[in-house]
C-alpha cells in the first residue's frame, strides 16, 4: 500500500498531517540520553519540582476541599447531572495530581471513586455511603499527611474501598449471557 506524501499542515478529512522538522527532532531529549544538555535539562526539571515542593501539601488541601464541596453540593442535588459531573471533574483532577504531589494512594482512591461515578448506570442508584468514604478517605490522608506509597493504613484503606467498589459495580452488572 501507498501512501501520497501531504504537505506540512494539509488538512485531510478531520485531521491534519503534520511532517515533523528534522532539527526537531535532533534537539528532543530521550531517556537516558547521555548529552550534558539534556542531563541539565533533567536536573534543572528536579530543582524546580523540588522547589515547588513546599506547595503540594497546600495544592492537595485545596484539591480535597474542592472535593468535599463537590460531593456535598452532589448529594444535595440528589446527584443531579451537573453536580454528579463537578464531583467526577474534581475526583479527576486530583487522581491527576496526586501521585505527583506525593499521595499515591490519594490518587488510587480518586481513580476508584472515578470508576464508580462513571459505571453506576442509574445514577440515583449511587451509593452515598460508599461515595462519602471515598471523600472523606482523600480528606484524612491529607489532613494527615499520609504521603508517599509506604503507608500501611493507607495502602489497606484504598485496597478496600477499590474492592469494595468493584464489588458493588459487579453486582449492578446484568449477568452474562454465556453463563
Amino acid at each position: 500500500m501507498q501512501t501520497q506524501q501531504q504537505p506540512a499542515g494539509d488538512q485531510m478529512a478531520d485531521s491534519a498531517i503534520i511532517k515533523v522538522n528534522a532539527t526537531l527532532r535532533e534537539k528532543c531529549l530521550r531517556p537516558g540520553d547521555p548529552d550534558d544538555a539534556a542531563q541539565q535539562a533533567i536536573a534543572n526539571a528536579e530543582q524546580a519540582l523540588q522547589q515547588l515542593s513546599v506547595n503540594f501539601d497546600d495544592w492537595m488541601l485545596k484539591e480535597s476541599v474542592q472535593l468535599t464541596a463537590a460531593r456535598d453540593a452532589a448529594k444535595q442535588a440528589l446527584y443531579s447531572e451537573e453536580t454528579l459531573t463537578e464531583m467526577f471533574q474534581a475526583a479527576h483532577n486530583l487522581k491527576g495530581q496526586a501521585s505527583t504531589l506525593g499521595y499515591p494512594f490519594a490518587d488510587e482512591i480518586c481513580a476508584s471513586l472515578c470508576r464508580l461515578i462513571e459505571k453506576t448506570g442509574e445514577k440515583s442508584r449511587l451509593p452515598t455511603c460508599l461515595v462519602d468514604q471515598h471523600v472523606d478517605a482523600v480528606r484524612a490522608l491529607v489532613s494527615e499527611g499520609a504521603k508517599g506509597s509506604d503507608n500501611p493504613t493507607a495502602s489497606v484503606l484504598a485496597k478496600r474501598l477499590r474492592d469494595v467498589t468493584n464489588d458493588f459495580l459487579q453486582q449492578k452488572s446484568p449477568p452474562s449471557a454465556a453463563s
